[in-house]
């Protein structure tokens, strides 16, 4: 089937390429070509925050139009991956987490390090990341700390989405996708104006698969899922003055989730539930002022996030380690900024941010027989190093560890940017400067307890028969830590400004990642509990003249607070950069060196070799350096072409965990090398015919190496353990009569072969450490119904 598909895509590809015998110049329309999509299309002056217009920032930023989301099938936030220099999105299985790394700077979990925002809307929790792109306008990627006017979680840089207005637009649109796999995918939306000054727009979404992944130990793919969602937005031109949008947007997610795999295996093999469910919704109110020489914009934003996740975390056919997460997570933001607008040398925006985040997470672990068995084990061990005449027996087979967390956060900030043009005089010389000050409190309120940890004493004194004693072994934490953090974020920056289509720049701004407490690592906290309470309450009803290191050994451990907290993320960015315009604007270069310093890096590490969950810890320092470089070519008005590559190296700097020294290795889970390459050809037939236009697409993407481990070995340490430079090709061929369009697509076209995930975890039945991966998707291919109707 899919060699039939890939013959007939490659035969209409050659059809269509000879078919075109027109003359191009005379009979292409220019608002049809990829010029317009791809250099032209998007023409923004500026932003709510900037002082800069959006086109000469002095700093990295890539812009995407619709038509390139389109060309390029990027129907959600993952998809940008590698599309955008030094921009990767891993896959980890499931949307509860979608860490964005920039430059070599991200982590997997706890705060982000690249914010997102949607129509000027703050996310807060990385669970919210991934969700199904809609009718959007534009998508903004700034590259770098953003930390002086976008705050928090900014330290890599920001995404901006923004979404079509219904002021500016009216139509409707359907779109019918299908594919292999079992996909299929149905997107409507409206888009009216009710009076010439009141906009509304409806609009909702179904897209389901049947998975990738086969489990061998069910027999079903492990990763089927279903996604539907809607949105609604209002917009009011009250005055020439005054303007107002109201949006709420939900999004619903059920599936499969987690198809980890042991490396050397072709299928996934669990036997305990392995699902993701979500619930998201999202409101906004914007509201937009203009005054004589200012701005006043205003934005309040509301995020309801409800989800339900099941994990087998041993990975393993094997009862052994299973957990349930459900969070639930309200979250409230207003931002108000004024900015001048007058036409002039100096520009200047002054901001008030605030929030308040509440999150609440019950995690239920659940160690099942096999890990029961072990830690009986560990007990036998002990009892027969200790030589005392009595064994200490599970009385069950199972121990729950539930809890319930809370974690609230609120904040205030506020921020200053000047920019001043024409500096001493020469034209085209700018400055820019601003700053900002950040305060956050952060706490965790938590309750958790062990059920099932009773234990027998079993004696065994020749001539002295002893029945059992029940001893009861179960333990309970309870409390609450909280702590404040103050950081102050400037920024520099200095801009020169050749021509209108040419500039260099030269900035340096500090970036801040907020610091808190890490619920995951209670597994392994509550298990040490447990553990020493067996041990205490055996102390009170066995034979006396034992003390209880002679039981059981007992690991010192830090402080409560100690093993949950962990400190805020610094960083320094310096950057030099440019962009230029030449060829009567049919090429453009955008180039950027830059060089990042991180100071109490946060990194993801595995509890006890996977045995324990995740928790996260502050890595000393660490470095990021590299280039950046986009080119995007029209020859001619019907073929567009572009080039992105990105290298970053990232590395520690100094970074000790007892006697292992990580220093100078790379930094985990963050590539090396990004690559996107793609070409466009339009061909627009002449009037009359049955098809309008052909539009031809093929992307490359390539990404690597990716180290998966802070040794860059594995855990044997008999080689080097990373996902090297690999690549995928997508294709896409279009026919458009009137308002109608085909498209025929294809995914990885050449079925390359990659992990876009790997860890090490150790199996406690048997005490050896494998690898475990999420496999990267084979080929996909389908096609497109399009229908647009613009009034």
């Amino acid at each position: 089937m899919k060699k039939l598909f890939l013959t007939i895509f490659v035969s209409c590809g050659t059809f269509f390429v000879f078919a075109n015998d027109i003359d191009p110049a005379k009979e292409i329309n220019p608002d049809d070509t990829l010029k317009v999509y791809y250099l032209n299309e998007v023409v923004i002056s500026s932003s709510a925050k900037e002082t800069n217009d959006l086109k000469n920032l002095p700093t990295a930023v890539s812009v995407v139009p619709p038509r390139q989301l389109q060309d390029a099938r990027i129907e959600s936030l993952p998809q940008l991956s590698a599309f955008i220099p030094n921009f990767f999105i891993p896959s980890y299985g499931a949307k509860v987490s979608t860490p964005i790394y920039i430059r070599g700077v991200g982590a997997r979990l706890g705060a982000q390090t690249v914010s997102l925002y949607v129509d000027n809307v703050p996310g807060f929790n990385p669970s919210a990341f991934d969700f199904e792109f809609q009718d959007i306008q534009r998508i903004e990627v700034l590259r770098g700390a953003q930390g002086t006017l976008y705050g928090r979680n900014a330290i890599g840089g920001i995404v901006n989405i923004y979404t079509l207005s219904p002021l500016s637009f009216q139509g409707a649109k359907l779109i019918v996708s299908g594919g292999n796999y079992g996909r299929f995918s149905v997107k409507g939306s409206d888009y009216r104006k009710l009076s010439d000054r009141f906009g509304l727009s409806v609009a909702a979404y179904y897209k389901r698969d049947d998975g990738y992944f086969m489990n061998s130990y069910t027999g079903k793919n492990a990763d089927a899922s279903e996604n539907a969602g809607g949105k609604v937005k209002m917009e009011w031109q009250a005055s020439p003055s005054f303007r107002a949008m109201l949006s709420g947007s939900y999004d619903y997610l059920s599936g499969g989730a987690f198809p980890y795999m042991h490396r050397d295996s072709s299928a996934v093999g669990f036997n305990e539930p392995s699902s993701y469910d979500r619930h998201l919704l999202t409101n906004g109110l914007s509201l937009d002022f203009t005054g004589k020489g200012y701005t006043l914009h205003s934005t309040t934003g509301f995020q309801y996030l409800k989800d339900d996740m099941k994990m087998d975390q041993d990975y393993t056919p094997k009862p052994v380690f299973s957990i349930n997460q459900k969070q639930k997570q309200h979250s409230v933001s207003q931002e108000v900024t004024v900015k001048s607008n007058a036409q002039g040398n100096y520009r200047w925006v002054v901001g008030a941010f605030g929030f308040y985040d509440n999150r609440e997470i019950d995690t239920p672990v659940a160690l099942k027989e096999g890990m029961v068995k072990a830690l009986q084990g560990f007990i036998d061990k002990g009892m027969a190093n200790s030589g005392a005449p009595l064994r200490l027996a599970l009385e069950n087979n199972r121990i729950d560890l539930p809890g319930v967390y809370t974690k609230p956060s609120r904040g205030v900030a506020l921020f200053h940017q000047s920019t001043l043009n024409n500096l001493l005089g020469l034209k085209g010389l700018s400055a820019t400067a601003g700053i900002r000050f950040d305060y956050e409190h952060t706490g965790i309120d938590y309750y958790t307890e062990s059920d099932g940890g009773d234990l027998n004493i079993e004696f065994s004194i020749p001539g002295r028969p002893i029945p059992p004693i029940s001893v009861e072994g179960d333990t309970l934490l309870q409390g609450n830590y909280s702590k404040d953090f103050l950081q102050v974020l400037p920024k520099f920056s200095l801009k020169y400004q050749f021509s209108p289509t040419a500039q260099v720049y030269l900035s340096a701004s500090k970036g801040y990642k907020t610091g808190g407490y890490n619920e995951q690592v209670f597994s392994d906290v509550l298990q040490s509990a447990l553990m020493e309470s067996m041990v205490r309450n055996v102390l009170k009803k066995a034979p006396g003249g034992m003390s209880l290191p002679e039981i059981l050994p007992i690991e010192d451990m830090p402080p409560l607070e100690a093993q949950l907290s962990y400190d805020p993320e610094t960083s320094w960015t310096y950057e030099l950069g440019g962009r230029c315009e030449m060829l009567d604007k049919k090429l453009s270069l955008t180039y950027a060196l830059f060089y990042t310093r991180v100071n109490n890096l946060q990194i993801t590490q595995l509890a006890k070799q996977g045995t324990s969950g995740r928790t996260i810890a502050n890595a000393g320092k660490s470095e990021s350096k590299g280039f950046e470089l986009s080119l995007k070519y029209v020859p001619v008005d019907n073929v567009s072409l572009y080039a992105d590559y990105g290298f970053a190296d990232a590395r520690f700097v100094n970074y000790k965990i007892m006697e292992a020294d990580y220093s100078g290795n790379h930094v985990p889970f963050a590539p090396q090398h990004t690559l996107s390459l793609g070409a466009g050809y339009v061909c627009r037939l002449p009037y009359g015919s049955f098809i309008d236009r052909l539009t031809g697409n093929i992307q490359y993407r390539g990404i690597g190496k990716i180290y998966w481990t802070e040794s860059n070995r594995d855990y044997y340490k008999k080689g080097k353990l990373y996902q090297p430079f690999y690549g995928i090709t997508n294709a896409g061929l279009s026919a458009e009569k009137g308002a109608f369009g085909l498209e025929c697509w294809v995914e990885n076209l050449f079925n390359t072969k990659y992990n876009s995930f790997l860890f090490e975890a150790t199996d406690m039945t048997t005490g050896e450490t494998s690898a475990f991966v999420q496999r990267g998707y084979s080929t996909r291919f389908g096609a497109t119904l399009r229908y647009a109707f613009n009034r």
